[in-house]
């Protein structure tokens, strides 16, 4: 017990240390490379960042040691997780290397290898906020993984995605004219979800494939009029047109999408979405209980001078109930930023908005002590499918930066 005792007051003493040497040099970690064509080029890296920290998932919990380098060179980026537990009960999840991403792109092609997030294909109407991400840490693991890239070849575009978790798509663009882009996709997920439930009992998910066809036009005063048609192939299809909007009022930049749509009752609209991989829809127990609906969909952003980031999505059918998702980033202070989400993002005809059910709400908040010292607190609570319970997630830590 005494060594342990020790080897904490040891490892504070070299984190003391080097917080102190950030003092005194007083600048971030940089590097300039002679390159032969482009000139000099700026290797941008936050190598110096540690935290200590502790994390509770369900009912264990352990002090942590992180080190999140991310590093960017030219047209290729990568970044890194570096997690040294403090104890023996490491929580379920917890992984002490972890890759987040290792990314080219150079803006006609690009691959991005690591935990991807917000996945969306055409506007939405089948995949929309997809994530790799799966169960309730907070904390980033291999196995949430995948693969993106993209071609461009001017007049065409060529996107793919393959996980993990076997869920790929392949989408093609065709830009007509100035005026006119039209894309077509196909996602599948080849193995289905295994899902942990509540009682202790596992389900298994079918496998699940989709198409679909989109198109852009550019309209006056920022407008851009849309049209999406797709089919969850053996299930039902869903159409959707829409406007959307976006402006700079110097102040703040404001974003709109309002879009009605037409679905079969075998239809989801974003079945792949942000909790796909934690709490897919049953479509088969959809569509026995429901009916073809119009409805209707509404997004606002607003970003106010990078110190409030406001998102809302407001969703509603015939006959069904009203969906609301919101996330919000808001910078009170130079020392006080807050980030509040709550998620629910499927038709509450299929699913309630409890917990057990597929809801997600969570807060990150950050205390910037001095420019070299920050406390952060992220909390989350969802159902983990790992265990068939909902669980909270909370990780303190102090992070360092010099």
């Amino acid at each position: 017990m005494k060594l342990k005792y020790w080897s904490l007051f040891f490892v504070c003493y070299l984190l003391l240390g080097a917080w102190s040497l950030g003092r005194a040099l007083e600048m971030p970690v940089t590097t300039s490379i002679t390159s032969s064509t482009g000139g000099p080029t700026q290797l941008q890296s936050n190598i110096g960042g540690v935290s200590l920290g502790w994390i509770k998932v369900g009912s264990r919990e352990v002090a942590t040691l992180g080190w999140r380098p991310d590093f960017k060179l030219g047209a290729w980026s990568a970044g890194f997780d570096v997690n040294v537990a403090l104890g023996d009960s490491k929580p379920e999840g917890y992984e002490t290397a972890v890759l987040r991403y290792v990314e080219y792109d150079d803006l006609k092609k690009g691959l991005r290898y690591g935990i991807l997030d917000g996945v969306t294909l055409g506007h939405g109407l089948i995949m929309k906020n997809y994530s790799t991400r799966v169960g309730n840490s907070v904390m980033p693991v291999n196995e949430q993984t995948g693969l993106k890239g993209y071609v461009d070849l001017d007049q065409n575009l060529v996107r793919a995605l393959a996980t993990k978790s076997n869920i790929y798509y392949l989408r093609l663009e065709q830009r007509i004219n100035p005026n006119l882009t039209i894309g077509e996709y196909y996602v599948t997920d080849t193995t289905g979800r295994l899902i942990r439930q509540t009682d202790g009992t596992t389900r298994q998910f079918p496998a699940v494939s989709a198409v679909g066809v989109d198109a852009v036009m550019p309209l006056p005063l920022n407008l851009e009029g849309y049209a999406e048609a797709g089919q969850l192939m053996n299930h039902g299809n869903g159409y959707a047109a829409g406007l959307s909007w976006g402006y700079d009022l110097l102040v703040a930049n404001a974003s709109f999408l309002a879009e009605y749509r037409l679905l079969d009752k075998g239809f989801v609209p974003a079945y792949f979405s942000a909790d796909y991989e934690n709490n897919p829809v049953d479509l088969a127990s959809a569509e026995a209980v429901s009916k073809p609906k119009n409805g209707y969909l509404a997004q606002l952003k607003i970003d106010a001078l990078g110190l409030m980031n406001l998102g809302l999505v407001y969703e509603s059918y015939q006959e069904s109930n009203t969906t609301l998702t919101g996330d919000l980033i808001a910078k009170f202070t130079e020392q006080l930023t807050v980030r509040g989400y709550y998620k629910q993002p499927n038709f509450v005809d299929f699913r309630s908005i409890t917990l057990e059910q597929g809801a997600v709400v969570g807060a990150d908040v950050a205390y910037k002590v001095n420019p070299y010292t920050s406390l952060i607190t992220h909390y989350r609570k969802s159902y983990n499918p790992t265990t068939g319970q909902v669980e909270s997630t909370q990780y303190y830590e102090i992070g360092l930066s010099f």
